[in-house]
């Protein structure tokens, strides 16, 4: 918990600064905001890894995320905390896992008591603004600056479950007016779009029939032109991140500027998005900031969303406070270590009354692995359930369904999405779209003892049970 100071006029002024920096906190009129970096984070919805250029994608267009990859470093190693929006951008925003934090469902609240991102940085001297996507509550904790950027509604779009993606006039107006009214004070600001989530853009420019298709997909003609839809909606996406990248150079924000760029979670396809598979978790992770990231850079260490508070706090020059889940990356972001973590774990809850097929995981560098709370049910997604989205969801999953009656490998993705069992074992370096389930190899029991011991641990200093969390809420 993080320490309460009680200031007095007669404290000296090395003991002030002693307090402070244990707690957090800048003591007033100090010089240092002048000197600690501005933090720009674009986060983006639904964009897995397996779908960026500079991550290996040949056919998706991501020319501005490609730059951050030639001029900072590109991280290979980053996970989220949980594969649906709010419990992961909850765990990105307090440094808390799910259980920890109380929200552990999508559109669920986060525990009152409680401090987030804006609080911590707030009482750095920083001013903390969210842009657009917010999608957590209580906004007691979530106490960003708020600033609605969603451009017009377009009814030719039919954007169900989505706004419009984001307006970057409104990012152009926040930084030129904190420019001029605030050029001493640190920002930081979440830029949070709302693509590439569905329902996703017609596509103009990519050819369905040249794209090549994940080895999760099941390849018809409906699921290339839904990917195609996908990558148009992340081509704009990637458009919008450049002119945010060209207002922070034109309003003189980019030389003292901490700038990364994730996703809060996989793609929204089947084996990803509400699953711990990587397709889920396994998000793209870019930072660019001049004379401390070497350009051209990838690094490999293991980290999850649960890191960014903590590295967030030690990057505006305070000492992160006890009791979070994360800590701080900030030597491996400086280039001054390779590793950090062993593990990362995840969990997946559900998400109102859909995807509700919970599960709990661990990943090291080579295994995953995944234990199922409710086996014994068919697992149904958005995607096998909600008819009417354009090409994608319920149209596509029913030519999987239907190419799975003459054909074996579309059979076997399909039984591969509906049913799980109690253990999942992967080795992810052989089996990267992870398959085959090794939960049973004699050979691989003492890793199943490991892993399986590894989770249970995790588990109960998490405060859960299989039998709580099995439960629906």
């Amino acid at each position: 918990m993080q320490a309460v100071v009680n200031r007095r006029g007669f404290l000296k002024c090395s003991a002030l600064t002693a307090v402070t920096v244990a707690s957090g906190e800048l003591p007033a009129g100090s010089a240092e905001p002048r000197k600690r970096p501005h933090i720009v984070l674009y986060i983006s919805d639904d964009h897995g890894i397996d779908f960026v250029g500079c991550y290996g994608n040949k056919d998706v267009k991501t020319p501005n995320i490609d730059a951050l990859a030639r001029e900072g470093t590109r991280f290979t190693g980053m996970f989220a905390a949980s594969p649906t929006c709010a419990p992961s951008r909850s765990a990105l925003y307090t440094g808390l896992y799910p259980a920890h934090n109380g929200c552990m469902g999508n559109h669920t609240t986060c525990r009152p008591d409680i401090t987030a991102l804006p609080t911590y940085l707030q009482r750095r001297g920083y001013r903390v603004v969210l842009a657009h996507k917010a999608h957590t509550i209580p906004k007691e904790v979530f106490s960003f600056e708020h600033i609605p950027a969603a451009l017009p509604k377009n009814p030719a779009l039919a954007r169900t479950y989505r706004m419009e993606g984001l307006n970057t006039k409104a990012i152009d107006t926040l930084l030129a007016e904190h420019a001029r009214a605030k050029p001493d004070t640190p920002l930081c600001l979440i830029v949070a779009d709302s693509s590439p989530h569905v329902v996703w853009e017609p596509n103009r420019d990519f050819d369905p029939a040249k794209l090549t298709l994940p080895g999760f997909f099941v390849d018809t003609d409906l699921t290339r032109r839904a990917l195609a839809n996908y990558y148009q909606d992340i081509q704009t996406m990637d458009q919008r991140l450049g002119a945010v990248r060209t207002m922070l150079q034109q309003r003189g924000f980019a030389d003292n500027t901490l700038f990364l760029y994730t996703s809060d979670q996989g793609s929204e396809w089947p084996h990803s998005k509400w699953t711990l598979y990587d397709a889920g978790l396994h998000v793209p992770f870019l930072a660019v900031w001049p004379g401390v990231t070497k350009p051209g850079t990838t690094c490999d260490a293991l980290m999850s969303f649960i890191d960014v508070v903590p590295t967030f706090i030690e990057a505006a020059g305070g000492a992160p406070p006890q009791g979070l889940d994360g800590r701080s990356f900030l030597p491996v972001l400086r280039g001054q270590e390779t590793s950090f973590r062993d593990a990362i774990y995840a969990s997946h809850t559900r998400d109102g009354d859909m995807n509700v097929f919970p599960q709990r995981g661990v990943r090291d560098r080579r295994y995953k692995y995944i234990l199922n709370l409710t086996p014994e049910v068919t697992w149904t997604t958005h995607w096998t359930k909600v008819p009417g989205i354009r090409e994608s969801h319920k149209e596509v999953w029913d030519t999987w369904v239907e190419k799975a009656r003459t054909d074996p490998h579309a059979a076997e993705i399909v039984r591969l999405n509906e049913h799980h069992p109690r253990e999942e074992l992967y080795d992810t370096q052989a089996d990267p779209c992870e398959f085959h389930n090794l939960a049973g190899d004699p050979a691989l029991k003492p890793v199943l003892l490991r892993v399986r011991r590894q989770l249970s641990e995790w588990l109960a200093q998490q405060g859960e049970t299989v039998p709580d969390v099995a439960t629906p809420a």
